[in-house]
């Protein structure tokens, strides 16, 4: 027997399959790469810093511009005593217009001006970005190390409550001493307060990452220190930090001051404006001849001829502001390469560390920790010695762990001072 659904039925189960389909499908697990895009697209940093820029570059195309002309209408002439239009002939209805040139080249200088003020404010965009990307990268390999070391830790807590159950079978049986069990039970609530430790500072980084993903955060798992692209070469990282936005910006902000003082020299020159009016006149001249209309055209300018107060403290303030914006790129560029080379040894150092800790110090510790174990299954050491091994062991691993953390950090600032390269 055949069953038939009807249209309406069809398209009802199509609209719920529709509204269902999102919560029958998991959402797939939020790659590092993937955040970072995230991470920097929502940023409200970065947009608001781009928006101004957009802004400044739709007003140097306003200030490139000349000022509104001027409308001009009245009566000029007129008799107070009649207020009459035709009765004196000098009385006359004007209409005019007046356009003002500012001094100079100030127009094309201003224009210039803030287009450079437009590509700093687009270059501190550039930089936010950089600083959005460091700083989740940060916090995602920060929350890597913790979810591994929380591993670690339950490993640890795994053997030691095993050991609890043998030593405890062993005391019933009379061969162990009850501060053995003592000793284990302090390890154990040691291990308790390190894993408490642990979830608090998870809980710390997931806020962190919460800021920068906002709901997206719910699909980062981290279990791991995520691996990020290996920096470029000393000689090319240091080419590369010329190119950093931050510097980018304050290159801008130089040149901004030198048209500002290019700015300020104008004032040197004089402003002009010209009048272009038309006067119509009403009534008879004395021959019976209606009165002719005036044109007048007249040229004014400013004369800046006491520059001491004025021009000249305009541009001596001018050339400050100038050698301030020199002074912080040059002081800006002491910073970029004092952190560079910070970075930069950290980055040498912890890897060295790390591939010492990895190959030799961290296999002689589970070397250790076997040998002692076999030995205490013999009686041949005491429990304090497999105890001290094992947190041994322990110590070395979480060392390495943070090694490794501390190494992508430091990678994480390179990337940021000498560009992503993925």
């Amino acid at each position: 027997m055949k069953f038939q659904i009807a249209g309406a039925g069809r398209r009802t189960i199509l609209v719920l399959t529709a509204l269902l389909l999102p919560f029958a499908v998991p959402c797939a697990p939020l790659t590092l790469a993937e955040a970072e895009t995230l991470a920097v697209a929502r940023d409200a940093g970065a947009a608001g810093l781009e928006e101004r820029s957009a802004g400044l570059g739709e007003t140097a195309v306003a200030e490139g511009q000349l000022p509104d002309p001027e409308l001009r209408f009245g009566a000029i002439n007129l008799p107070v005593d009649s207020f009459a239009l035709d009765d004196e002939p000098m009385t006359q209805l004007l209409v005019g217009v007046r356009q003002r040139f500012p001094r100079g080249q100030t127009r094309t200088l201003r224009r210039e001006q803030v287009e450079a003020m437009s590509a700093a404010e687009a270059a501190l965009a550039l930089e936010r970005k950089r600083q959005v990307t460091r700083s989740l990268r940060q916090a995602w390999a920060e929350r890597g190390y913790v979810s591994r070391a929380m591993t670690i830790v339950a490993e640890q807590q795994s053997w030691f409550r095993q050991l609890e159950d043998a030593a405890t079978a062993a005391y019933a049986a009379g061969g162990r001493r009850q501060n053995d069990l003592f000793r284990i039970a302090m390890e154990r609530e040691l291990l308790e307060e390190d894993s408490v430790r642990l979830r608090q500072m998870a809980l710390t980084w997931d806020a962190e990452l919460a800021r920068w993903l906002g709901p997206d955060a719910d699909r980062a798992v981290i279990d791991e220190v995520p691996d990020l692209p290996t920096p470029r070469s000393r000689e090319a990282a240091l080419e590369a930090l010329s190119g950093h936005p931050a510097l980018g910006a304050d290159m801008h902000r130089v040149d901004a001051g030198k048209l500002g003082v290019a700015l300020a020299k104008q004032q040197y020159r004089p402003s002009w404006s010209l009048d272009l009016s038309y006067g119509v006149r009403d009534g008879e001249d004395a021959s019976g001849d209606s009165r002719p209309d005036f044109f007048s055209a007249m040229i004014s300018f400013e004369l800046p001829i006491f520059p001491r107060d004025r021009q000249d403290r305009r541009v001596a303030a001018a050339v400050a502001g100038e050698l301030e914006m020199k002074s912080m790129l040059e002081d800006r560029g002491r910073q970029i390469r004092r952190r560079f080379d910070a970075a930069w040894a950290d980055y040498q150092s912890l890897g060295r560390r790390t591939e010492l800790f990895a190959g030799q110090v961290v296999p002689s510790a589970v070397a250790n920790v076997e040998a002692t174990r076999l030995a205490y299954q013999n009686d041949v050491v005491l429990f304090d010695e497999l105890v001290r091994s094992e947190k041994s062991l322990l110590d070395v691993r979480m060392r390495l762990l943070r090694l490794r953390t501390d190494r992508v950090i430091a990678v994480a600032d390179l990337l940021y001072l000498t560009g992503d390269i993925r």
